[in-house]
């Protein structure tokens, strides 16, 4: 009877520990896959909203696999995509630009957000592209008590940019490429899900960012908040998350942004959906 009840115990944790319980679209939590377990997530970001005409699409395609019960990795395939016309000109004229790159993410579960006081994880992120490099790192908090989750995030982001300058040597052009840090964004990110239903969550999800340059310092910083969905389907082989993030409020009035919201560095609206399959 006692070996029945540990098999069945055990059959209940390895269950439970299959699939991280992702349930935010902006906000990481601290639990991972078990071992030898993989996902694959698509997310799809649409920003809109500026003081001249702006429209950016984000595009991630993960894979995600777990090391251990603690540790896993991903390998992420980005595609950006932005269409806009420049503030002040009369032309009507619209610029498109696109960019790829790819990234790989390290997160460590330090301690379960169920069974302890307080869950936490620690996060890394690497990002290459063709002309630029970027280094994330973050702190995951978090807590599930009966159907209330809350998951709050620190991140810290740099940003590197290929920088090539040209000078006469003995009368000859040479050029100088070297990597130039061009920024240090700070985020902070809290989430609040109620869970309606095992399979059926309703909350939402606050986003302030800092975005700190090497020239300036501090330029910009904004605060953002909107509701976020979750639904998983009854066998688990698949979550949808969507999120509407608008800004709510310029927190660094400048001469350059005096108005209530900064839609030079930020969007007015940002809307996100993350498709989670489980194989």
């Amino acid at each position: 009877m006692k070996n029945t009840l540990t098999f069945a115990l055990t059959l209940l944790l390895l269950g439970g520990l299959k699939a991280q319980d992702k349930q935010f679209a902006q906000t990481y939590q601290s639990t991972n896959l078990a071992r030898g377990f993989r996902d694959l997530e698509i997310w799809s970001t649409v920003r809109m909203g500026k003081e001249a005409f702006y429209r950016g699409i984000d595009e991630r395609l993960e894979f995600e696999i777990g090391l251990n019960d603690r540790l896993q990795t991903s390998l992420y395939l980005n595609a950006t995509h932005q269409s806009f016309a420049t503030k002040g000109d009369s032309t009507g004229t619209i610029t498109s630009v696109s960019d790829f790159s790819i990234s790989s993410e390290w997160k460590l579960k330090l301690t379960d957000a169920t069974t302890q006081t307080i869950g936490s994880a620690v996060y890394g992120e690497l990002g290459i592209s063709g002309t630029g490099l970027e280094l994330e790192a973050k702190l995951i908090l978090d807590k599930r008590i009966d159907k209330h989750l809350i998951a709050f995030n620190i991140a810290g982001e740099w940003e590197w940019e290929q920088e090539v300058k040209g000078k006469v040597i003995n009368g000859k052009v040479e050029q100088e490429n070297k990597m130039k840090l061009m920024a240090t964004p700070i985020e902070f990110n809290l989430g609040y899900m109620y869970n309606i239903r095992p399979s059926f969550g309703l909350g939402f999800e606050a986003k302030n960012q800092y975005e700190i340059t090497t020239e300036k310092g501090l330029e910009h910083a904004a605060l953002l908040l909107g509701p976020t969905l979750f639904f998983n389907s009854k066998d688990k082989e698949y979550k949808l998350i969507l999120n509407f993030l608008p800004e709510i409020t310029n927190l660094r009035k400048t001469d350059e942004q005096p108005n209530s919201l900064d839609l030079d560095e930020y969007e007015k609206y940002q809307f996100r959906l993350l498709l989670d399959f489980e194989f």
